[in-house]
């Protein structure tokens, strides 16, 4: 081979070593890598309604400002509640509270900060908390319990009861007063 074709292959040697070189040199870094994206664990509704239905009735529901529902539980918390709860005879019960919890695998319903309950037939209560516990059909209020049924104002620190608010078990520091005047300072 020639002088001159050894200078060539040397360019050409040279110019593949320097490519390679230049390939190796401008390759860019691998991205790093990407974080596993976590599911959201709780999904946020505005103005929802929960409810529960038994063989096709409705027994309760409840309306709520701002619903967040726990995806894996399908425990929700409500804010500004109206509820309302259904009786078999036709007779319906109102819920009004700022806060609430609902527990899915138990269905019962804790509820507090300015609650008042009125009934289809003229009852009404109110009180700091109000709990339904599902596996005995009881409501429970406690925190400040006043109730006003027909000429009667009874107070307590816990009112339970089974029918409806029908009649109540008060409980610590019960007080009632009859005859009194159903009037709006009461109500």
């Amino acid at each position: 081979m020639s002088s001159r074709g050894k200078i060539l292959l040397s360019i050409f040697g040279i110019a593949f070593v320097a490519l390679i070189i230049w390939v190796v040199q401008t390759t860019p870094d691998s991205p790093p890598p990407i974080d596993k994206v976590k599911p959201p664990t709780s999904m946020e509704y505005e103005g929802n309604t929960i409810s529960e239905e038994v063989n096709g009735v409705k027994i309760w529901d409840l309306t709520a400002d701002k619903v967040t529902i726990d995806i894996k539980t399908q425990n929700a918390e409500l804010q500004n509640i109206v509820g309302h709860f259904y009786q078999e005879d036709g007779k319906s019960i109102e819920l009004n509270a700022d806060y609430g919890t609902y527990e899915n695998d138990n269905k019962n319903v804790h509820v507090e900060g300015h609650v008042i309950v009125t009934t289809s037939e003229g009852a009404k209560l109110t009180s700091g908390k109000l709990d339904w516990i599902s596996k005995d059909e009881i409501l429970i209020a406690s925190d400040k319990v006043k109730i006003l049924k027909d000429d009667v104002q009874a107070t307590g620190d816990r009112a339970e009861s089974k029918d409806g608010f029908r009649r109540f078990l008060l409980k610590g520091r019960a007080h009632i007063i009859k005859g009194i005047k159903n009037n709006s300072e009461n109500k």
